[in-house]
Formats: structure tokens, C-alpha cells, sequence
């Protein structure tokens, strides 16, 4: 049997992490594992983009946008769904999330950084006290909303969390590569390719 066969009790993985804290990480795997995945940027102009969610009620308006991007993929991370996961939680019941951490002065001076490599100017970009407070705000309601349930991963990459945690969460077997660590440029695309036929993914999709 291949890889990529979810037990039958989930239906969606949604990476809720926030960002600069492994979701690349996250997402190659579960390719490795075969699940198709939602490509980061598809909301634009379909969803605000809003990324320090500054108005969370907004959501609501946006379910069937969100419910029909949804419902084409198995796994889904980062922009927006970090910021939907009650929403993505009631309309499947049955669904897994994987809460990426990392330090957050780690998280602050990563997100900065981005913003330099973008050419923003220093005065522009959001202080790390600012980062840092989403990255606690966001983590304080995820766990808060989560407590006593069993359908939430925690997972640090940087403090060894790898392929033994995520498969054990989705009952599937490990695969014979190594954990693909992206932000430390493990995989490129072509290597990533690489390492899915060297699983001998085969991918059974949740729906038809």
C-alpha cells in the first residue's frame, strides 16, 4: 500500500502555524506523503488580504469561496486558513490541523527579513514587537480553542519534530527520506520530486 491514504476518519489537514514557522516545511511533507496541496497567493482578489487579521468577523462572508478552495485539496496551510480554523473545523468535522511553533524572536527576525529581501524600506516594515505579539495572540487562540481535543498537532521543526510525529498523527507508515527541512534549502523543486517517486507516493484523494 502507498503512501497517502489517510485513515478514514480524516477528510482535511489544515497547516495553521503562523507564518516564518516551518509551513513550507509542512507542506512539502504532506507532498511527500501525497496529498495535494493548496499553492500559497490563489486568494487574491477573492478574499481580503490581511494578513495580521485585523478583522476576524470578516471571515464569514468568504465560507464559500474558502469551502470551494477547500474542498479541491487535501491539505491546506498558511494565508488564510492560520486565521479560519474554527470555521474550517465546523464545516469538516473530521478534519486534522498541524500548529507549526518556533521561537518567536526567531519568527520576528525571519518575517523582517522577508520584508528586506522585498526591498521594503526599514522604516516600513513591522517591528518585532509587533510579530512577535501576532505570533503570541495567534498561538494563545489556537491552543485555547483546541484544549482537551486530539485533532491538533503541535510541532517545532527546529527542536526535532519530524516525519515520527507527523505520521503518527495521520497513521500512516514513514517514508525512506529524509524530513525536508525547506527553509534551510534541502529540496528544491527538482530534488522535491525526487524524494516523492523515491516514496512511491500514490495518492488516493479524500474526494471525487
Amino acid at each position: 500500500m502507498g503512501l497517502g491514504i489517510l485513515m478514514p476518519s480524516i477528510d482535511k489537514i489544515f497547516g495553521i502555524g503562523m507564518f516564518k514557522t516551518g509551513l513550507t516545511s509542512l507542506g512539502e511533507a504532506l507532498e511527500i506523503l501525497g496529498y495535494r496541496q493548496s499553492r500559497e497567493e490563489w486568494y487574491h482578489g477573492r478574499i481580503p488580504d490581511d494578513p495580521w487579521n485585523t478583522c476576524p468577523d470578516q471571515w464569514s462572508q468568504y465560507i464559500p469561496i474558502l469551502l470551494d478552495r477547500a474542498r479541491q485539496f487535501d491539505g491546506l496551510k498558511d494565508y488564510p486558513w492560520m486565521f479560519v480554523y474554527r470555521e474550517m473545523d465546523r464545516e469538516f468535522p473530521n478534519a486534522r490541523f498541524i500548529y507549526t511553533m518556533r521561537d518567536p524572536e526567531a519568527v520576528a527576525a525571519s518575517n523582517r527579513n522577508l520584508w528586506r529581501s522585498r526591498g521594503a524600506r526599514e522604516e516600513s516594515i513591522p517591528s518585532r514587537e509587533r510579530i512577535i505579539q501576532r505570533y503570541l495572540d495567534h498561538q494563545r487562540s489556537v491552543l485555547e480553542y483546541f484544549a482537551g481535543r486530539t485533532n491538533l498537532l503541535m510541532v517545532n521543526w527546529e527542536e526535532k519534530s519530524g516525519w515520527n510525529e507527523l505520521c503518527e498523527f495521520l497513521g500512516l507508515p514513514l517514508p525512506a527520506v529524509p524530513f525536508p527541512h525547506a527553509n534551510k534549502g534541502v529540496y528544491s523543486p527538482a530534488s522535491r520530486q525526487s524524494a516523492v517517486q523515491a516514496a512511491q507516493v500514490v495518492h488516493h484523494p479524500f474526494t471525487t
